[in-house]
């Protein structure tokens, strides 16, 4: 524990050093801010430094290196001082900024200690985010490659990812702890963002709560006998003796069937350092330049950022911005300008792979046609979310909105708060009609209610933060108020309790501890491989979320083909991933060495690996003709590697 404790003072040493220098265009965003913005001030130095890294790598001006990270901070430090030229500084601030470093130091370093009870990086999407920020390690320039389909680039949103490459790359500290100092240093920058906005506006300490930890009110049902599965019914229905011990926390987040509706607390739980976690920094950054109305210029920027992290999350907060500003036509001709010109290096290089917006149940005379950009699929695609589910799920934020809009006199930022509202109510809205079409079948709208229910939350919760505290002594609003806030509140005593198995055993930050104990040969063999100078790797492909594509994702080093599902996701279809499958089963199955060798030249193969999974996948798979094609190169216990001759005809 000592150990990782001086961990997290370096990596919140290299986080302190980025802020720094960012804090002078902070203060010009936040010129009006009761702190000058200092809180944002990590945000926005991790989205401009690792822009001016990106970028410059994309054009190949300068490598993705260290030196290069430190002159994009040199850029942005000297920007903004130039920017605050004739700044009276900081006076009356400092003992402000001093206690908010210690708040965002004791909240990066309690969720640290939190997540140090299950570091494993493992499970859901880890493997994928993980082998994201390797490969983009192991990059000098720009877009980095796609470790799961050779030869191609990352067909995804990784701005986020890079983000972590950058600080990682600056701390010095190894990815298998950088991966999880990230999760907590989203958590401290979600926790200490919103405190600073509910502050700004009334209510710091509650906003920042609702925002960060507060769920939603599916925890009724750990006051019910429960249920199994997908099994819901309405909570009524499944009275009886109750079981806490039986509320299964995920629930929450798939209540409506065939739906997605995750929120922050749910993400810091699950671990997973995945595109809308990356964003969330940078989404309350933008809901705090709209609240400030700061520069055009620098929130168009941010818009842009925000699509090539999260990609909805740039037209979100850019349509926000456009009703915010309906009458100033030129204010918003800038900030989409800004955005589409920061967007260019990753647009340039990226497919997108949903096909179109498609209707939800469309009428029977629309069906199988197509009118401009909208694609209606057939009658049979029709998912609609029962009312007193949508309840359930949002009914406390629709109650907080409710009682500010019957408020008869509003202030500025309660008529701002309220347009958040209605933008927000759009949002959970616009998929029980429309969805973005992408490869999934049955939960055809799951990703579009994902992507705009996480926003929305977001922006419900900073509402009902301020509509509790000035509401607070109403005693009509606050008495039903009550059990919903308790309901909402109870939900990281649930999730915390069952992923950290209860805070009762501290394995430490290091996130492949497991793979050590669980696959001590592959560990090794990953390590020797980090060793090398890259090249093209053949290791078993399987199924997402599974242990298969291991090596690939914990080395950066890219394979012919990883995780199916996901490639045929990013490729937009499986035709490109079936015969890369069928290659590497030939690989390893057939027992033709001049066949074998036909594909290995194909993809310019270096390394051929044989361990546990890919001998449990391969029952008939012939090792010996390795030995033709190369030599074995490293080897312990059941896990080798084969390095292929080149030079071999």
């Amino acid at each position: 524990m000592g150990n990782d404790f001086w961990i997290v003072v370096q990596w919140w040493g290299t986080l302190f050093l980025v802020g720094a220098v960012a804090f002078p265009l902070t203060k010009r965003l936040f010129s009006s801010w009761f702190d000058h913005g200092y809180l944002f001030s990590k945000a926005v130095g991790m989205a401009v430094v690792t822009w001016i890294v990106y970028a410059a790598g994309v054009v190949k001006l300068a490598p993705f290196t260290a030196g290069t990270i430190v002159a994009a901070m040199g850029i942005v430090f000297v920007g903004g001082l130039w920017g605050n030229r004739g700044d009276t500084g900081n006076k009356g601030k400092w003992k402000t900024i001093m206690l908010e470093e210690l708040f965002f130091f004791s909240a990066l370093l309690f969720w640290s200690w939190v997540k140090a009870h299950e570091p494993s990086i493992r499970g859901l999407e880890k493997f994928m985010d993980y082998g994201f920020m390797q490969s983009i390690l192991n990059s000098s320039w720009f877009p980095a490659p796609d470790m799961w389909y050779a030869w191609l680039p990352i067909n995804y949103y990784y701005f986020g990812h890079t983000v972590v490459a950058v600080l990682t790359k600056l701390s010095g500290i190894d990815l298998s702890y950088t991966f999880n100092l990230m999760l907590a240093t989203i958590f401290a920058l979600t926790l200490t963002m919103s405190f600073s906005i509910g502050k700004q506006i009334s209510g710091g300490l509650l906003t920042a709560f609702l925002v960060t930890l507060a769920g939603n009110m599916q925890t009724l049902y750990a006051f019910t006998k429960g249920y199994d599965g997908e099994a819901v019914r309405p909570f009524w229905e499944h009275l009886g003796k109750m079981d806490f011990n039986r509320y299964w926390y995920a629930n929450a987040t798939r209540f409506i069937p065939f739906t997605i509706h995750e929120f922050p607390s749910y993400s810091f739980v699950v671990s997973d350092v995945h595109g809308h976690v990356l964003s969330i920094p940078f989404v309350l950054l933008a809901i705090a330049m709209l609240i400030q109305r700061s520069s055009a210029i620098f929130y168009g920027f941010l818009s842009g950022v925000l699509l090539m992290t999260n990609a909805l999350d740039g037209p979100i907060y850019l349509g926000l911005f456009v009703v915010l500003s309906v009458k100033n036509w030129k204010r918003i001709g800038v900030t989409v300008g800004a955005a589409a010109l920061t967007s260019l290096p990753f647009l340039w290089y990226f497919k997108s792979f949903v096909s179109g917006v498609a209707v939800n149940c469309p009428p029977a005379f629309l069906a199988n046609t197509k009118f401009g950009p909208i694609i209606f699929e057939g009658v049979e695609k029709c998912q609609h979310s029962p009312l007193w589910m949508m309840a359930i799920l949002w009914g406390f934020f629709w109650y907080c909105g409710a009682w500010l809009i019957m408020k008869k006199k509003f202030t500025h930022i309660e008529r701002l708060l309220i347009v958040f509202f209605i933008f927000s109510l759009a949002l959970i809205i616009f998929p029980e009609f429309f969805y973005f079409k992408d490869i999934y079948p049955a939960h055809f709208r799951s990703n579009t209610m994902f992507k705009l229910g996480y926003q929305a939350f977001i922006m419900f919760s900073i509402l009902s933060g301020y509509t509790i505290v000035k509401l607070f002594k109403q005693k009509v609003f606050f008495l039903f108020l009550i059990p919903q806030l308790i309901l909402v509140s109870i939900y990281p005593i649930f999730s915390i309790r069952s992923y950290f198995d209860s805070l009762r055993h501290y394995k430490g930050l290091n996130g492949l501890t497991w793979l050590m104990e669980q696959y001590p040969d592959d560990y090794k063999a990953i390590d020797w491989l980090k060793s090398q100078n890259q090249g093209t790797i053949v290791e078993a492909d399987g199924d997402s979320y599974t242990d298969y594509a291991r090596f690939s994702a914990f080395t950066g080093m890219p394979t012919i083909v990883g995780w199916s599902v996901h490639e045929w996701l990013w490729r937009g279809t499986y035709d490109v991933v079936a015969p890369r499958r069928e290659e590497v089963r030939v690989i390893y199955e057939s027992q033709d060495p001049e066949e074998v060798q036909g594909i290995l030249a194909k993809y310019n193969v270096s390394f051929v690996l044989v361990g546990t999974l890919e001998r449990e996948k391969y029952p008939t798979l012939v090792e010996e003709k390795f030995n033709e094609l190369g030599a074995a190169a490293f080897a312990s216990g059941n896990t080798k590697i084969y390095a292929i001759d080149k030079n071999k005809e």
